[in-house]
């Protein structure tokens, strides 16, 4: 699978957890939170690994990575913060709101200016290798979670 259409099917769904989450309460609530924070922490891990070392490196494309890997810290801290909270605690939605809010900026500038620059830079070919490293790479996570 193209690399890109991967972080897309990702994108949509992590869209689709907030949604859930924004009206969620409780056990709901926290079961949602703790599978959103897996699949954006893995969503992260797979973009830093695979595809920004070697984008950061390319003129082109050079600047927004380094401001992705921004957006990505800032995403960090606002993950660790809300994982400290329950879900009834009054911060909590708030702070998953502003999560929300910096994560859907960040989709928007990957799907809209990164991805059209990196389907210049990259052929097909490339683009399903790092793909196929990136499903690798997301099962060994998916097993490693699994077993903890």
């Amino acid at each position: 699978m193209d690399c890109l259409t991967l972080l897309k099917e990702q994108h949509d769904e992590a869209k689709k957890l907030f949604k859930q989450l924004d009206k969620a309460e409780g056990a709901k609530a926290a079961e949602l939170w703790t599978e959103l924070k897996t699949k954006l922490t893995m969503h992260e891990e797979l973009e830093e690994t695979l595809l920004y070392p070697e984008l950061k490196e390319t003129r082109s494309t050079e600047e927004i990575t380094l401001e992705a890997y921004q957006e990505h810290h800032v995403m960090d801290l606002l993950i660790e913060e809300i994982s400290k909270l329950k879900p009834s605690d009054e911060e909590f939605h708030p702070k998953v709101t502003v999560l929300q809010e910096n994560t859907e900026h960040h989709i928007e500038e990957e799907e809209g200016e990164l991805f059209p620059k990196v389907r210049k830079i990259w052929d097909a070919r490339k683009r399903e290798d790092v793909g196929r490293k990136m499903a690798e790479m997301k099962e060994r996570l998916t097993g490693q979670r699994r077993a903890a």
